[in-house]
């Protein structure tokens, strides 16, 4: 799990520079110290997490008319928070206590987010006649 966790940091340093907004947070992906991975870690994790909004708004908005299949939305929604977060509890366990917990759980969590916007993101492009996708074509 250490490996894992310092693995992902170096990665981490070298690939979001580009990607992440703002000098000061590009700087602290070349930051070694704990403290300056912890901050691109968060910073990579935001940007997940932001994408995972806009799909899940969009999914949202298009069941606008549809309250009982919006409620299963949002249920599956918080479902998915609270495994998300016991999941990176579980994955992170090895270095609890230690400097890189914090990182090691914010990887996880952007690992996990990009997966869920994975698995939503098919659901606005929807073929006609598709039962198992109940969200309806953009108007």
């Amino acid at each position: 799990m250490v490996a894992f966790a310092l693995r992902w940091a170096v990665a981490a340093a070298i690939t979001f520079p580009g990607v992440i907004s703002g000098p000061a947070l590009a700087q602290d992906c070349a930051d070694p110290t704990q403290m300056g991975l912890d901050q691109c870690a968060g910073a990579a994790f935001k940007k997940s997490d932001a994408r995972l909004n806009q799909v899940y708004g969009q999914i949202a908005a298009r069941l606008s008319g549809d309250a009982a299949t919006k409620a299963k939305l949002v249920a599956a929604q918080r479902a998915w928070i609270a495994f998300r977060d016991a999941e990176c509890a579980f994955r992170a366990a090895g270095v609890e206590g230690g400097s890189i917990h914090s990182m090691t759980v914010t990887l996880c969590r952007k690992d996990v987010t990009d997966r869920r916007v994975t698995e939503l993101e098919p659901l606005l492009n929807c073929e006609e006649g598709d039962t198992s996708c109940p969200v309806p074509a953009a108007q």
